[in-house]
């Protein structure tokens, strides 16, 4: 990449990369001052054995050409889309692709990857992709969807989801800062459930709407002193997770999802409700870590 400071890495594939990804990129980096690089890899598909050094070289050129275009249209695209405001770069390399996009993407503060429409095997592949790096990455990870447009969620709030309301202090305050510096509202979200079998043992006892209230007010505790002067809302809903947070997408500009602690060393990375979401969202999803 030429000699610029980039702010957010977008990662484009063979195929190129859809509007909504590119202008997600480009209201990031305006808003940080900083550059947009575009990156390709290159995974070659030839074994490299001294007999076929000609045949790979050859294949290694034509999956670079392939890139090379991908990389020139999307960044006339993007010219248009910053209008002169920030500079922009590109950049193919050879190499993992999960593997190097976060390589490249810890340079920067944020990485912008797309979840592309495509067939059973390839659409496989390319949410592995996408949730290894969003899993991986020590910056955030914005995924944005193939059908999301520009200009789609200007009117939208900000939603980030919380796994327990007394972590909230943890979870929620990159979504607070994103959400003011886009100048939106903030949903705080929490969707709390249990499997069918011990709602009746915990209902009798202690009933569901008690439950819920309890949660309400541990939430507002636990954001007390963090949201000053942000425009917030607290919903506590009874749902599975997945499908609440894939709901919030419908009405949402971006979705916030936290990677898990990195002192948890036998849990993943993302746990399987943000994978769910990834894989399901209608906005823009953006992985980032807990506050310290």
């Amino acid at each position: 990449m030429d000699e610029i400071e980039i702010g957010v890495l977008v990662a484009v594939g063979p195929d190129g990369i859809g509007d909504g990804a590119l202008d997600v990129a480009a209201a990031e980096a305006v808003r940080m001052g900083a550059g947009v690089g575009l990156l390709h890899v290159v995974h070659s598909l030839v074994p490299v054995v001294p007999e076929h050094i000609d045949e790979e070289s050859s294949v290694d050129r034509a999956l670079t050409t392939v890139g090379r275009d991908a990389l020139a249209v999307a960044a006339e695209r993007l010219r248009t889309m910053v209008d002169g405001r920030v500079p922009i770069s590109t950049e193919i390399v050879f190499g993992p692709v999960s593997r190097t996009i976060v390589e490249r993407g810890n340079r920067t503060r944020m990485i912008v990857m797309e979840v592309r429409a495509a067939g059973a095997v390839e659409r496989m592949i390319t949410r592995s992709v996408s949730s290894a790096v969003s899993a991986h990455a020590e910056v955030p990870v914005m995924v944005v969807p193939p059908a999301w447009t520009p200009g789609v969620g200007n009117d939208l709030p900000v939603t980030v989801g919380v796994e327990q309301p007394l972590d909230a202090k943890l979870e929620v305050p990159f979504a607070i800062e994103h959400a003011r510096a886009s100048g939106r509202p903030l949903v705080v979200l929490h969707a709390a459930w249990l499997a069918e079998p011990y709602q009746g043992v915990v209902f009798s006892s202690y009933p569901r709407q008690r439950w819920l209230d309890d949660a309400h007010r541990e939430l507002e505790g636990a954001l007390a002193g963090l949201a000053a002067g942000a425009e917030l809302t607290c919903d506590v809903r009874w749902a599975r997770p997945v499908e609440a947070l894939v709901r919030a997408t419908q009405r949402s500009s971006v979705l916030v999802l936290n990677r898990r602690p990195a002192n948890r060393p036998l849990a993943a990375h993302l746990g399987p409700i943000t994978r769910g979401v990834l894989h399901h969202a209608e906005c823009p999803v953006l992985v980032v870590d807990r506050a310290p």
